[in-house]
């Protein structure tokens, strides 16, 4: 049995929670924490934490597919807003869930005391409230952004079974640049974020983390397509973090 196949049958084996038990868990005032780590970690990750969650469960899926097409506009500058650190920045995309068939159009913005805001609303394909929402909510009109990557990946959701803390393990993730159908498959990444209570403590699967070697580390799938299309664009702020994951995985994408 591979690794992955391991980490899949535990996560069968977990009990499971439903999308409106889920939301019942508040995150009044929360921290998001990033991991990255090979395939490999997952199962004895899983198999140390597995009493203490639960697993999303939705029709009888617990590994969802998920897409997203991020824009910018036709100089990148959200792009090159990220690359130089700058904050009370935005990000915008379209995130399809396709379990469920939701389609939202998403605008984050990064504070200057390092919060992440998000506002979403139905996707519209008659694109006039597309329009309003991005002029209310940032400072680009929609005729300002183009399509520059496309992005799917596979996530599990756990949630704690006591504390306030959700838990994202994200699989198989993808990236396309724009129109063009071929996707480059970052194999072997897992990319994982705990959503927590500030005052929260360290939770059981942090722990499993620390254990294992596996510390917090910044991830953005936004850079990281951008990147693997634009390698002649500025990334010197992220080129350690690609290089330490393609040591890791083992890909020659990054």
């Amino acid at each position: 049995m591979s690794d992955m196949e391991k980490a899949i049958d535990l996560i069968n084996n977990m009990e499971s929670i439903s999308l409106r038990e889920m939301d019942r868990v508040s995150l009044m005032d929360r921290v998001d924490t990033k991991f990255y780590f090979n395939e490999e970690y997952l199962a004895p990750i899983l198999n140390s934490i597995k009493q203490h969650y639960h697993v999303l469960e939705i029709e009888g899926v617990r590994i969802m597919p998920y897409e997203s097409i991020y824009y910018d506009t036709q100089d990148r500058q959200m792009l090159r807003w990220h690359q130089n650190g700058k904050l009370n920045r935005y990000k915008i995309r379209r995130r399809k869930y396709m379990l469920t068939g939701q389609d939202f159009l998403e605008i984050k913005f990064k504070s200057n005391k390092g919060n992440t805001e998000k506002t979403r609303r139905l996707y519209d394909v008659n694109k006039e409230e597309d329009s309003k929402f991005i002029l209310e909510n940032t400072p680009f009109q929609m005729d300002d952004l183009k399509r520059v990557l496309d992005n799917s990946f596979q996530r599990i959701m756990l949630v704690n079974r006591v504390n306030a803390e959700r838990v994202t393990i994200d699989l198989n993730v993808s990236f396309g640049e724009g129109n063009n159908d071929e996707m480059t498959k970052l194999e072997k990444l897992v990319v994982l974020e705990v959503k927590s209570e500030r005052s929260g403590g360290m939770s059981e699967i942090e722990r499993s983390l620390k254990e294992l070697k596996i510390y917090p580390n910044g991830f953005s799938k936004f850079i990281t397509g951008m990147y693997i299309f634009h390698k002649d664009l500025k990334f010197n702020r992220f080129k350690r973090r690609f290089s330490l994951i393609s040591k890791m995985v083992g890909t020659d994408s990054l």
